[in-house]
């Protein structure tokens, strides 16, 4: 049986400011609560896995429907086109998780 790698879509080079949000599914895609985590922290990596993006994430609600929402900065965005792999950090006292690889598709920029 094939797992389907979730992909964020309606990403473009160099956009900072522009709030993402995924959801941290199980593999049966029921949401789950992560409203007990202190931290939490998007990772992306580049196609070819040459550079690493970080970000600060926050509960897009409350935590409780899993969902995670985050944004690019003027000094970590995404700079090249392709697809990136992505991942949720999530920690609290004594504990470190980590959600499911996901990909965002990243287009590229026209310029300025």
């Amino acid at each position: 049986m094939a797992t389907t790698v979730p992909i964020l879509k309606g990403l473009v080079v160099g956009e900072y400011g522009k709030a993402q949000t995924v959801t941290c599914k199980d593999f049966d895609g029921v949401a789950q609560d992560i409203s007990s985590y202190t931290g939490m922290t998007v990772v992306a990596r580049s196609p070819g896995g040459t550079k690493t993006v970080s970000a600060t994430g926050s509960f897009a609600t409350d935590g409780t429907d899993g969902g995670v929402a985050w944004s690019y900065s003027t000094g970590t965005y995404l700079d090249r086109d392709g697809t990136w792999d992505g991942q949720v950090v999530l920690t609290k006292t004594g504990y470190k998780t980590k959600s499911y690889p996901f990909q965002m598709e990243v287009a590229k920029s026209l310029g300025a």
